[in-house]
C-alpha cells in the first residue's frame, strides 16, 4: 500500500500531460483515411504527398501477434489532414483506387477505409 501512492504520484501527472499533448497536437486534425495494412497505408499517403497535402498518422500495432512468433503483425493507421483539406484529401483518396483490395468494399475491416 505505502508503495501505491508515490506510483500514483509519479505516473499520473505524466499521464497528463501525455494527454494534453495528445489533445493539442490533433486539435484542428480530421481524420480522413483509416489503413489496417502497410501497403493501404503507403498508398494513401503517397496519394496526399502528390497534392501537397500535409497529414499527420497515429499507428496502432497489435504486439502480440508477430512475425518471429508466427503470427502476422496487425497494424492500423490513422491519418489525419487540416480541416480545411478535409474535402481535397477526400477527393484525392477516392478519385482513384487506394485500397489494395479489388472488388471488396471499403472498410470491410481487411483494408482501409475512407471516412
Amino acid at each position: 500500500m505505502n508503495i501505491l501512492i508515490p506510483f500514483l504520484l509519479m505516473f499520473v501527472p505524466v499521464l497528463l500531460v501525455f494527454g494534453i499533448i495528445d489533445y493539442f497536437s490533433y486539435r484542428n486534425w480530421t481524420s480522413v483515411f483509416t489503413a489496417f495494412n502497410d501497403e493501404d497505408y503507403f498508398r494513401a499517403v503517397s496519394k496526399l504527398k502528390q497534392a501537397g497535402i500535409r497529414y499527420k498518422t497515429k499507428s496502432l500495432f497489435n504486439q502480440t501477434s508477430t512475425p518471429m512468433f508466427g503470427g502476422n503483425r496487425q497494424a492500423q493507421y490513422e491519418i489525419f489532414v487540416k480541416e480545411q483539406d478535409v474535402n481535397a484529401a477526400s477527393h484525392k483518396l477516392n478519385s482513384k483506387k487506394v485500397l489494395k483490395s479489388k472488388g471488396k468494399i471499403q472498410g470491410d475491416g481487411s483494408h482501409g477505409f475512407v471516412l
